[in-house]
C-alpha cells in the first residue's frame, strides 16, 4: 500500500518500512481463471442480486473507502449509477469515505459490530487479506465471481487471483496494477538540483545524503525540506535496501523476511533491518527528518507533500498540480526516478497488493462482484468509474492518456477515484500531469529484470497464533517505530525492543509461518 495523500500516489512513502522493499507485478497477458475460479456455463442458482438486476429497483452497494471524498461525489455517483442502470447491472453504488488517520480503527469497529456495508478496500501491505478472512469477517466470493464475474477473471492474471484466496476460498477482487519494486526507488526533483547547483543525479546512498545536506543547508523556502516520512506508518528510509547484500527479499505482514531461497526470518533480526535503521538514524541526526516524525498526522504529511517543499520522496508522485502553488514553473519533466542498484532485479511480492473484499455482514455480496464486473467490461465503464465524466472531470488524451480538469481551489477533479484501489493496469489511462517517471514505474508492465517473490502466491493463516500476531503488531508500533524512523539509534535500543517482540510471541509467528509455507510449497 499504498495510500494516496491528496493528489499524490506514493507507493512507498506510505508503505510500511517494515513491509520492506517490495515489488513489481509483471505479466504478458491476462491468463485463464485459476483453479477454484472456474466460470459456470449454466449457474444452477440465481442470486438475489441477479434477480434484482431485472427488477425496477437495484440493490444498494455501499463501498467503504479510505481517504477524503471528492468534491462532487454526488455528481460522479449519479453518472455511474445512470450508466449502470442503462446497462441493466441491477446495482446502485454508494460510497463512504473514512479519513486515513481513522481508517483502521473505524473499519475494524464496523466489521466487529456487523455494520451493514458491501465492499471495502484491502491493502495487503497495511492489513493483509488473511487477517480479515481469519477473523470470519469476510464473505466467500468464490461462487459469486464464478457466476457473475467473467470480466474479473479476464483482466486479472492467475497470480493476482490466487493472492485473493485464503484456504482455497476467494475472499477479494484484486486491483491489479504494476507493482514495480518502487520501495527501493525514489523520485528526485531536477528543478531543486538545478537551483542548488547539483549537476549529477546521485548514484549511491552516500551521494544522495551529501546532496540532501547541501539542499537542506541552503534551502530558501518557508518550510524545511524534511524527508517526507509518516511515523505512524512506521515508514523508513529503505531506499538503499536494493543495494544490500541480502537483496532480493520481501517482508510480509511487517514481520516475515523471505528470501528467494525460501529462508524465513524475523525481519527485525536481519542485517537488512539494521542497515535501514542506521541509514534512517543518520538522516535524523543530521536534521534531515522532522523531529516530530512520530506524531505527524496523515493530513500534515499530505500538506507537506502538496507544498512541494521537498527534494525527493521514496516512491512515486502523481498529479503535480498542487506543487504549482509554490513552484509555478514546475513541469512533469522536473522529476526523475532513481534506482541505487539498477543492476539487481526487482521483486514482485504479491500477486496483487490492493484488493476489495465484501464483509460477512453484507446482505448482497453479489453486488460488489456485479459492480467490479461492470467496471472491467469495457473502457467506457472503466473511465467513468475511475476518472469521472468526460469534459467535466477529465479530457481524453491519446494514446491511453487523460488530462484531469482540476478545481482551482482543491486542485483535484470534481470527481475521480484512486486507480490503485480498484483499477487494472491493462485499462488505465495515465495522467498528462504526472511525471513520465511515475507513469513508467506504475503502469508499464515489466517482463525483464523481475522475479516473483518466493512467497508471492502464499497467504499466511494466522488463526492459530492470532493473539501473538495482534500483540506483535502493537509492539512494532510502540517499540520498533522509533528505531525504524531514526528517532532512537539501533545499537542502544534494539535489544530492548526485540525483547518486547519476543514476549509478544514473535517466535511463535515465525515458526507457524515456516510450517505453513513449507506445506504450501509442497502442494504446488
Amino acid at each position: 500500500m499504498k495510500k494516496v495523500l491528496s493528489l499524490f500516489l506514493t507507493a512507498t512513502v506510505l508503505l510500511s518500512m517494515l513491509a520492506a522493499c517490495g515489488a513489481d507485478n509483471t505479466t504478458s497477458a491476462p491468463t485463464a481463471s485459476p483453479k477454484g475460479i472456474k466460470k459456470s456455463e449454466k449457474p444452477e442458482d440465481v442470486s438475489e442480486a441477479e434477480q434484482t438486476s431485472k427488477a425496477k429497483k437495484p440493490v444498494d452497494c455501499l463501498y467503504v473507502i479510505p481517504g477524503d471524498a471528492p468534491k462532487d461525489l454526488k455528481g460522479g455517483l449519479k453518472a455511474i449509477n445512470g450508466k449502470m442502470k442503462e446497462d441493466g447491472v441491477g446495482v446502485s453504488l454508494k460510497m463512504k469515505f473514512i479519513p486515513w488517520d481513522a481508517w483502521d480503527q473505524k473499519l475494524n469497529l464496523m466489521l466487529s459490530t456487523g455494520e451493514k456495508f458491501d465492499m471495502f478496500q484491502v491493502m495487503n501491505d497495511r492489513t493483509s487479506l488473511s487477517n480479515y478472512a481469519l477473523r470470519n469477517a469476510l464473505a466467500d466470493l468464490t461462487k459469486p465471481v464464478d457466476q457473475y464475474g467473467p470480466n474479473i477473471t479476464k483482466v486479472n492474471p492467475e497470480l493476482a487471483m490466487k493472492s485473493a484466496m485464503v484456504n482455497g476460498k476467494l475472499y477479494a477482487i484484486p486491483a491489479f496494477w504494476n507493482e514495480t519494486a518502487i520501495s527501493p526507488e525514489l523520485t528526485l526533483r531536477l528543478d531543486i538540483m538545478k537551483k542548488y547547483g547539483i549537476t549529477k543525479v546521485p548514484e549511491t546512498f552516500e551521494e544522495l545524503t551529501a546532496d540532501f545536506e547541501k539542499v537542506f543547508k541552503n534551502w530558501e523556502g518557508d518550510g524545511k525540506p524534511y524527508f517526507p516520512l509518516l511515523g505512524s506508518e512506521t515508514s523508513s528510509v529503505d531506499i538503499a535496501c536494493k543495494t544490500f547484500e541480502e537483496w532480493p527479499y520481501v517482508v510480509y505482514d511487517k514481520v516475515f523476511y523471505v528470501d528467494q531461497d525460501g529462508n524465513v526470518k524475523n525481519y527485525f533480526e536481519t542485517d537488512a533491518f539494521r542497515k535501514n535503521c542506521e541509514n534512517t538514524h543518520l538522516w535524523y541526526e543530521k536534521g534531515l527528518i522532522s523531529p516530530d516524525v512520530l506524531t505527524t498526522t496523515s493530513d500534515q504529511h499530505s500538506n507537506r507533500l502538496n507544498s512541494g517543499d521537498w527534494f525527493f520522496i521514496s516512491g512515486t508522485i502523481g498529479d503535480i498540480s498542487p506543487l504549482k502553488g509554490n513552484y509555478p514553473d514546475i513541469t512533469t519533466d522536473d522529476f526523475v526516478s532513481v534506482d541505487l542498484a539498477p543492476e539487481k532485479p526487482y521483486v514482485r511480492p504479491y500477486g496483487a497488493r490492493n484488493m476489495n473484499a465484501v464483509p460477512l455482514s453484507s446482505e448482497h455480496p453479489e453486488a460488489a462482484v456485479l459492480l467490479a464486473n461492470w467496471i472491467y467490461a469495457d473502457q467506457d465503464n472503466y473511465d467513468l468509474f475511475l476518472y469521472g465524466r468526460e469534459g467535466i472531470d477529465y479530457e481524453k488524451k491519446e494514446p491511453g492518456q487523460r488530462s484531469p480538469i482540476n478545481d482551482p481551489v482543491t486542485m483535484q477533479p470534481p470527481y475521480s477515484f484512486p486507480d490503485w484501489m480498484i483499477g487494472n493496469v491493462n485499462m488505465v489511462r495515465t495522467s498528462v500531469t504526472a511525471p513520465k517517471a511515475t507513469n513508467d514505474s506504475l503502469y508499464v508492465l515489466k517482463t525483464d529484470h523481475v522475479v516473483d517473490g518466493y512467497a508471492s502466491a502464499f497467504t499466511f493463516n494466522a488463526e492459530k497464533v492470532q493473539t501473538q500476531f495482534t500483540d506483535v503488531q502493537t509492539q512494532i508500533q510502540a517499540s520498533i517505530a522509533p528505531i525504524a524512523c531514526g528517532v532512537k539509534d539501533y545499537d542502544s535500543n534494539f535489544d530492548e525492543a526485540l525483547s518486547t517482540l519476543k514476549a509478544a510471541g514473535v517466535e511463535d509467528l515465525i515458526t507457524e509461518f515456516k510450517k505453513q509455507m513449507k506445506e504450501f510449497k509442497a502442494s504446488e
